[in-house]
């Protein structure tokens, strides 16, 4: 036993290595983590060794972390029970489920993984596959896992009529990034960054120097933003609860008021003069080139962009900024979860299961969080002293978190299958707006159509 944790401490260490942390040896999942129990409850373990596939979309310093979870399993709970895990990276999340419904529809099981990560915006998606095994049920078998454990939002987030169908693993809230010492050079205080969208249009216009292309904030909206923007009103995105009640069949924010709010906030800070819409932009590389004052984007950017900037200047992170100084819903979950598929055998399935459940164990999750910047999903994490170390060197990190424990379980991305199309249509119609090319009602009554028959269309073909 000593040579195993000497082994799961060079693990551990090389994660922490190759992911600019510092967990420390003691932060590893420990062995009983996982029961060996089966989701069946017989309590045995497999007879022959169980090699699993598992396929991803973390790319960079992520993937690395990926490698490395899998690796401490395979060399410590992996080894004891004969399974180990092969992560195989499938590019983004697109290429990846393309790929997925590909093999589905081809009934190709051979190729299909035993284990698979799929983003929050493709929850329908996942829940309509046949092979799929709901976490609800396997977690039904087995009473050595409690859901209430992992945070209620994200949990939410993979839920469809109150049953979980995936576990939540990469999860993340959208931030605010800003450069500190472009706030000071520009007599702002680095210690208030905007609240509010009309905030935001203030202080990236004095941020902003056209003649030498440095802008103040950089962004074309589309569903990833606007979900918490129409959220965080008090609304949902869709009917239904945004799909998550029953399927969705047509969007709400035309009826609400909430698109109208956003719309009249966003041109107001589009016309100050300091934000760049409707053009191509990499805002990390122009945020660590200096040429960037602000942008929105994942936690799970966090980890590289500390990289990137490097002694640059200091970064700063904030809550995404409100449309109304009055919003409480907070923001919407993103990120990914991790799902068991049925190739028809029992003992991956249960060796599948296995894996998630180490996943997401605190453990797991301080090493995760500490090395991409995704929160942990686990509440236990902050009780590992460990955790509340790393938050105290690393405030940054502590950003997302307090976002998320003040946003409402309610405001999510809405599950449904054309959130690709809703998505742009949505970047469409606001950029027509705001490039005075359509009045506002026709903006929104525009946009709400086109979302309206493209959910019209796949729930009929897809009954």
């Amino acid at each position: 036993m000593k040579k195993l944790m000497l082994i799961v401490s060079a693990l551990l260490l090389t994660v922490s290595l190759a992911a600019c942390g510092n967990p420390s040896s003691s932060n590893q999942p420990a062995a009983n983590t996982s029961t060996g129990t089966s989701p069946s409850g017989s309590g045995s373990t497999s007879a022959e060794p169980v090699n699993l596939t598992f396929w991803h979309a973390m790319s960079g310093t992520n993937e690395e972390v990926i490698k490395q979870v899998a690796a401490t399993y395979n060399e410590t709970i992996g080894k004891e029970k004969g399974i180990t895990i092969t992560p195989v990276f499938q590019g983004s999340y697109g290429d990846l489920m393309k790929k997925v419904r590909a093999a589905v529809q081809a009934k190709d099981f051979k190729n299909l993984p035993d284990l698979v990560q799929s983003p929050a915006s493709d929850v329908a998606v996942m829940k309509s596959i046949p092979s799929i095994v709901w976490a609800q049920d396997l977690i039904g078998k087995d009473s050595s896992f409690q859901i209430d454990d992992l945070e209620p939002n994200a949990v939410q987030t993979f839920s469809f009529q109150n049953k979980i169908v995936g576990i939540p693993f990469a999860n993340s809230t959208i931030l605010l990034y800003y450069n500190k010492s472009m706030f000071a050079d520009a007599g702002l205080d680095a210690s208030k960054p905007p609240a509010t969208i009309a905030e935001l249009g203030e202080m990236a216009a004095r941020l902003t120097d056209k003649p030498s292309k440095q802008w103040g904030f950089i962004l074309t909206p589309e569903l990833y933003q606007m979900s918490s923007w129409i959220g965080m009103q008090g609304g949902f995105l869709g009917n239904n609860e945004s799909g998550r009640a029953d399927t969705m069949t047509a969007v709400e924010f035309d009826k609400t008021g909430a698109m109208k709010n956003f719309l009249t906030e966003w041109k107001k800070a589009v016309d100050l003069g300091g934000v760049q819409t409707g053009a191509d932009a990499n805002v990390k590389e122009e945020f660590a080139a200096g040429k960037l004052a602000m942008f929105v984007d994942s936690t799970a950017a966090l980890r590289g962009v500390l990289n990137s900037v490097g002694d640059k200047f200091e970064v700063g992170t904030a809550f995404y900024p409100k449309v109304n100084a009055s919003d409480k819903g907070g923001v919407a979950v993103g990120g990914s979860a991790l799902y068991v598929m049925d190739r028809g055998d029992q003992a991956k399935i249960d060796a599948a299961w296995d894996y998630i459940k180490y996943s997401s164990a605190p453990e797991t999750q301080l090493i995760w969080h500490q090395g991409t910047g995704y929160f942990p999903v686990n509440r236990k994490t902050y009780d590992l002293p460990a955790m509340n170390e790393h938050l105290e060197k690393n405030p940054l990190f502590k950003t997302a978190i307090d976002q998320l424990h003040s946003s409402s379980p309610q405001v999510q991305e809405p599950m449904s299958a054309v959130n690709n199309e809703i998505s742009t249509f949505l970047k469409e119609e606001i950029l027509s707006f705001v490039l005075n090319k359509k009045d506002i009602d026709t903006a929104v009554s525009d946009m709400a159509a086109k979302a309206n028959k493209a959910l019209e269309e796949y729930n009929r073909a897809n009954k």
